[in-house]
């Protein structure tokens, strides 16, 4: 199972206070807005999955030019005892590429931005709409691919309810999200079964940070995304030091609403750090796979970001 397996099946409801709603949908909103509209920086990927009674670990890089080039580099690598599998996702702000190899099996798929910009123009001048109102403070070509359309995803497909903590003594808004019923059915309508799928996750959370470092980098960056399966298994709750007023944290705990199902997989980012933003050749796809067609996948982002 690779990075975006996970991540796919996460498209979208308990009751919920609608002012923490609100802000957390507005949080999700700036971090993705710092993804694509901030600094270039890059950091280091840890993603761990548990599948079939064992754990796998993967491990990856993530580099954005940002300041609204649509420029990024994502790559991750899993070894699960058996096969080698790699998923490489990158954009030079024109095209973005996607290319998983479980074993000696190779997918590529392409994604024209171009193509989603003009679409979006169109859908604004039919609805007479501003950007704002249609799509957010974001370009719709910005949020494909990467982190950013992690979050994105959230935002859109879970009911989200926000909280404070901290994750190893840094300070960190937390999402809490569950799966919206009418994407969970639509999920389910396309898979054809008659169950959930054990490894499709039903809620999540993602800790993003509260502060800047001392050099007035990282605020809004996502930190850790967890997804977790339907409350079949003892859950395995992220234990999490609250913000307090107290001087002394060390011996406060406190699990913050902890999901009544297991951890299916936890992507870590860290150690980022502001860069100077690479050249945009260092973005552009090259691919050795000479007898491999790849896959026009810009239809599904119209669908999905801009519906009619």
């Amino acid at each position: 199972m690779t990075l975006l397996v996970v991540f796919s099946a996460s498209l979208a409801t308990a009751q919920n206070d609608p002012a923490s709603e609100k802000n957390a949908v507005l949080l999700a909103q700036r971090s993705i807005e710092r993804l694509t509209l901030g600094d270039a920086f890059d950091a280091k990927l840890r993603q761990r999955i548990w599948a079939s009674g064992r754990e796998v670990v993967g491990v990856g890089h993530y580099e954005q030019s940002g300041k609204g080039t649509g420029s990024y580099s994502l790559e991750m690598t899993v070894h699960d005892g058996v096969d080698r599998q790699s998923m490489k996702q990158i954009s030079d702000g024109k095209l973005t590429w996607h290319r998983i190899q479980i074993g000696t099996g190779i997918e590529i798929r392409r994604v024209d931005l171009g193509r989603i910009d003009e679409y979006e123009r169109e859908m604004l001048a039919l609805r007479g709409s501003t950007s704002r109102e249609l799509v957010g403070e974001v370009p719709a070509r910005l949020r494909v691919g990467g982190l950013v359309e992690l979050v994105d995803r959230i935002r859109s497909d879970y009911v989200l309810e926000l909280k404070k903590g901290t994750v190893e003594r840094q300070p960190v808004w937390i999402l809490h999200g569950k799966l919206r019923p009418s994407v969970r059915a639509k999920i389910q309508a396309d898979s054809g079964r008659d169950k959930w799928a054990s490894l499709c996750p039903v809620e999540v959370r993602v800790a993003i940070a509260a502060t800047a470092d001392a050099t007035g980098f990282g605020a809004g960056l996502p930190l850790r995304i967890e997804f977790y399966s339907e409350p079949t298994i003892a859950p395995e709750p992220l234990v999490i030091t609250p913000v307090s007023a107290n001087t002394d944290e060390t011996n406060q705990t406190m699990t913050v609403n902890a999901p009544g199902g297991r951890v299916i997989s936890l992507l870590e980012v860290y150690a980022a750090r502001r860069i100077e933003a690479s050249p945009e050749e260092r973005f552009r796809f090259v691919s050795d796979d000479r007898e491999v067609t790849f896959t026009n996948d810009t239809r599904r982002y119209l669908d999905l970001i801009l519906p009619p």
